[in-house]
C-alpha cells in the first residue's frame, strides 16, 4: 500500500492518485519539492514489511532461548528456594518433639494434641484421622484398651509406617522410642529446622510405682490377673531393694543428657500438662477445623492400689529409693535440675 508523501501538495497528490501507478511515479521522481524520491521511500516501505514478515518468528525464539539459558545457568535449588520463600505457611519456624516417657499421661497427651490441631504426628495418634479414631472410641461407650506387642490401630501407630510416612509435614512429633529416634533432627539436619524438644517431668516415686503397676511378674494371682512388681520393703540390703526397684524401670533410656548437646530441651510439669502446657502450644499449633469431644482416654494398664504399695508407710525406704533414682537415672536428673528454672514450660 502507497502512502501520501507528504511533501506533495494536496494537487500533486490528488494527480498521482488518480494517474497509473507509472505516471504517479515519474510525476513524483520529478518533483525537486521532495528530498526522497517517492520511488525509493515506496521500496522502503515494501522492504520493511518483508523484513517484518520474514523476521516474525524471532521475538518468540529469543524469548524462549533467554528463559532455556535463565534455568541453564542459575542453581536449581536457588531457583527452588527463592520460589517456596514466596509461598506463605502456616507452619511455625522450629519443630516441636514430645518425648513420651513412659507412664507420664503421654497417651493422653498425644491424643488430644492431635484431636486439637494439626500437623500432629504421634504414636498415639496422627492429627489427619483423630477426629473419625475419637468419634469411634466414643461409640465404644468406654475407655478404650490399648494393647501392647504388635496390635497396632490408629490409636497406636507402627513405628515403622510412621518412618515411611515421614517427617515433613509434622509440626509436633510425638514418639515413644530410644533416645536415638531424635538425632535424625538434631542441630537442624532435618531440612534445616531447629527442633525443640518437651520433656514431662512427674514425682520420682510416683512415676516408679506407675511403672511396677504396668510390669508384670509373668505371674498370675489369686484373682486370676497377672502379679505386678512390687518394692522389697523388706530386703535385708540395700542391694537387694534397688535389684527390686530396677525391675519396675521401663523405657528410661527414652532420654539421655547427649540430647542436651544435639537440641533446645525444656521440661513441664505431669500435673499441668492437660491445662498449662496444652494452653502454651495452642499459641503455636494451628487449631482443627473440627474436633471431637469429649476426648475418650485410651487405657494402657490398670488402676493403682496404693493401699497395695509399701514405700508409702515406709519413710525410710522411700528415701533411699528416691536417691537411689536421682543418682543413678539420667532421666530424673535432667527433671530435678529443669523443674522451676527458666526452661520449665507454662510454670
Amino acid at each position: 500500500m502507497l502512502r501520501r508523501d507528504p511533501h506533495l501538495t494536496k494537487k500533486e497528490d490528488d494527480a498521482g492518485e488518480s494517474a497509473p501507478l507509472s505516471t504517479s511515479l515519474t510525476t513524483a521522481a520529478a518533483s525537486n519539492s521532495s528530498p526522497l524520491s517517492y520511488r525509493r521511500r515506496c521500496q522502503f516501505l515494501v522492504s520493511d514489511a518483508s523484513f517484518r514478515h520474514r523476521h516474525r518468528f524471532l521475538l518468540p525464539f529469543v524469548l524462549a532461548a533467554t528463559i532455556a539459558l535463565y534455568f541453564i545457568l542459575v542453581p536449581a535449588d536457588f531457583i527452588l528456594s527463592n520460589t517456596s520463600n514466596n509461598v506463605k505457611s502456616n507452619h511455625p519456624t522450629i519443630l516441636y518433639g514430645h518425648v513420651h516417657m513412659a507412664k507420664t499421661g503421654g497417651t493422653s497427651l498425644n491424643g488430644i494434641i492431635a484431636n486439637k490441631f494439626d500437623n500432629v504426628c504421634g504414636h498415639k495418634g496422627y492429627s489427619y484421622d483423630a477426629y473419625n479414631d475419637n468419634e469411634k472410641a466414643k461409640a465404644a461407650n468406654g475407655a478404650v484398651v490399648l494393647s501392647g506387642g504388635s496390635v497396632w490401630s490408629r490409636s497406636r501407630v507402627n513405628p515403622r509406617i510412621m518412618s515411611e510416612i515421614g517427617w515433613e509435614n509434622c509440626d509436633y512429633i510425638s514418639n515413644e522410642l530410644a533416645w536415638s529416634f531424635w538425632k535424625q533432627f538434631g542441630n537442624g539436619k532435618f531440612h534445616g529446622v531447629n527442633m525443640e524438644l518437651h520433656v514431662p517431668c512427674r514425682d520420682r516415686i510416683e512415676h516408679l510405682m506407675s511403672m511396677c503397676n504396668y510390669e508384670e511378674e509373668g505371674k498370675v494371682g489369686e484373682k486370676g490377673l497377672p502379679t505386678k512388681h512390687k518394692i522389697a520393703c523388706d530386703a535385708k540390703t540395700d542391694e537387694e531393694l534397688f535389684n527390686s526397684v530396677k525391675k519396675c524401670f521401663l523405657y528410661l533410656n527414652r532420654y539421655d543428657h547427649a540430647m542436651l548437646e544435639l537440641f533446645d530441651v525444656k521440661c513441664f510439669s505431669f500435673h499441668n500438662q492437660f491445662t498449662n502446657y496444652i494452653d502454651h502450644m495452642s499459641t503455636i499449633l494451628s487449631h482443627r477445623r473440627f474436633e471431637s469431644t469429649p476426648y475418650v482416654k485410651r487405657e494402657t494398664n490398670d488402676v493403682r492400689n496404693k493401699e497395695e504399695e509399701c514405700i508409702w508407710n515406709n519413710p525410710e525406704v522411700r528415701e533411699k529409693v528416691d536417691k537411689f533414682l536421682l543418682d543413678t537415672i539420667p532421666y530424673y536428673q535432667f527433671c530435678d535440675s529443669c523443674m522451676g528454672s527458666e526452661n520449665e514450660i507454662a510454670t
